[in-house]
């Protein structure tokens, strides 16, 4: 009797649930056993295993180490529950029984499928084989097309899908579609952004942290939240940075559907255009004020390389700009008579001669910033004394708390609907729905959720409290300025643009709000 060296290969999806033990790979271990007790014949040599490995995808570690395994001729026969087991796409499925078993002689054996190419060779040649490839691959497109649809329409009904929150979140034991702040992680989130407005650069704030012994985000994920994942650098670096300063999950909005696969056979990831991602402000309990994420964004994006011997950024870099092309200024310093002095020209004019020259020393722009800003500190510190003057904060705290108990209430229904969305989302992955019941009430509930939230956003628009008016603390508390330094720039300043005449534009940040605030005021006089 022919002995065979038998490879049992065993596969599940990770998008089939977890109710179905019939295709649990230990459940397919059991059934492969029981089969092989009478077979005398096959003698196992080794256990392949995929576990959450997509039968669309034949890159899987247990299958492609098995065909090395082949061609090595470590083994020459293969057992499997049935065909989908080995995959779901037709032409790989397909290549598997033309070219591989009859090119290293292997046997072959599908238990539920009736298939065993040495005692029944006829059954490889027959035409039922090639019709259940075709089977399963439409099995998996639909299974794809359904899976894709539920959660889309769960990430528009403003749950969280992905398997891990992001660092300084923590997923809600009650809800795993909600965020609660991790406490330990979010003082880091905070410090990165409080270093930020200091005015550190990324590089100096991955070596305060790494001095600090502050472990990274993968680190802590494995080491504190006891997940299983890869801790690829455990060093602070701008790429980690970038990751946390650009997300806007830290000032409580949620968004998802950045990037997704090319379709249900090819599993390359590409990026989405941003028009076309699905976001909802207010998802969770925000780390960082809306207002503190909005300025280091303006901060970052204004950023260049420009910094000085002691790695910090000069005080006008990223924020000095030419009036006619937009281009940032080049700093230039010249020393004449042992004396320093530095000059700002056009980048443009500087690298191609296709601007004029708009050049400025930056000790005239000081004078002009200084003066801008402390008359504008006057008229705030103005505003702020009649609007005290107006209306008391505990009459504005009233108001506000009157809006609050409305919020609850809109929250509340917010939240029935998205959990009769979810309902509908499992009972159409289970096929208790059709598609179009499915679309109907998906329609339905989106619809009512997206009311609720449209009002919700009106009364949090129109929420005067206190903290709304955090604003004109700053302006009160910084007083008359008699120098300029960086982070006056950072806090105050929008941009500064310089016109060939050597006259200065200054935009100042908070007009929108200085706006508000005399609005207001004009209302109360009416």
């Amino acid at each position: 009797m022919k002995k065979w060296k038998l490879a049992i290969y065993r596969r599940r999806s990770f998008d089939e649930k977890r109710e179905e033990e019939s295709n649990s790979v230990t459940n397919q271990k059991k059934l492969i056993d029981d089969f092989l007790i009478e077979k005398k014949d096959l003698i196992i040599c080794n256990d392949y295993v995929d576990d959450g490995y997509t039968g669309t995808d034949f890159n899987r570690p247990g299958y492609k180490k098995m065909l090395n395994d082949i061609r090595n001729g470590k083994i020459n026969a293969v057992i499997v529950k049935d065909l989908s087991r080995l995959g779901r796409n037709y032409i790989q499925v397909g290549d598997f029984i033309d070219e591989i078993i009859p090119q290293y002689n292997l046997r072959f054996i599908s238990i539920n499928d009736n298939v065993d190419s040495y005692e029944n060779p006829n059954t490889m040649s027959s035409l039922e084989i090639p019709l259940k490839n075709l089977m399963n691959e439409g099995y998996s497109k639909d299974s794809s097309k359904k899976m894709r649809t539920s959660l889309n329409a769960s990430k528009k009904a403003g749950n969280f899908v992905g398997k891990v929150a992001p660092y300084g979140y923590i997923k809600d034991p009650e809800d795993k579609h909600k965020f609660l702040i991790d406490k330990d992680a979010a003082k880091i989130v905070k410090k990165i952004f409080d270093l930020v407005l200091k005015g550190y650069s990324k590089q100096e704030i991955a070596k305060e942290l790494n001095n600090n012994h502050i472990i990274t985000p993968s680190t802590y994920l494995k080491e504190k939240l006891n997940y299983n994942c890869v801790v690829k650098c455990n060093k602070w670096n701008s790429s980690m940075l970038d990751y946390i300063l650009k997300n806007e999950s830290y000032m409580g909005n949620l968004v998802q559907g950045k990037t997704t696969r090319i379709s249900h056979k090819v599993h390359n990831v590409v990026r989405v255009s941003e028009d076309e991602w699905i976001k909802c402000d207010n998802h969770h309990e925000p780390i960082i004020d809306e207002e503190v994420y909005r300025q280091v964004q303006s901060i970052l994006y204004n950023r260049n390389s420009k910094i000085n011997k002691n790695g910090k950024y000069y005080k006008y870099t990223g924020f000095i700009k030419c009036a006619d092309c937009g281009c940032n200024l080049y700093r230039i310093t010249r020393t004449k008579h042992k004396k320093e002095q530095i000059y700002y020209y056009c980048s443009s004019y500087i690298r191609a001669k296709q601007c004029s020259q708009h050049y400025i020393k930056e000790q005239e722009v000081d004078e002009i910033v200084l003066k801008i800003l402390n008359l504008h500190i006057d008229l705030v510190c103005d505003v702020s004394k009649k609007i005290e003057d107006t209306v008391s904060f505990s009459r504005i705290e009233y108001n506000a708390e009157v809006k609050k108990i409305r919020i609850v209430e809109l929250n509340k229904g917010i939240e029935k609907y998205q959990t009769l969305l979810n309902e509908i989302i499992k009972d159409y992955e289970l096929n208790y729905i059709t598609q179009d019941d499915f679309e109907r009430f998906n329609r339905k509930y989106l619809y009512e959720i997206n009311n609720l939230k449209l009002e919700k956003e009106e009364l949090e628009k129109s929420k005067l409290t206190s903290n709304k008016l955090k604003w004109l603390d700053k302006f009160k508390k910084i007083g008359k300025l008699d120098t300029i330094d960086r982070n006056v720039v950072n806090e105050f300043i929008d941009n500064i643009l310089v016109n060939d005449d050597r006259s200065v534009i200054v935009n100042l940040k908070y007009k929108e709000q200085y706006e508000d605030a005399i609005n207001y005021l004009k209302s109360k006089e009416i």
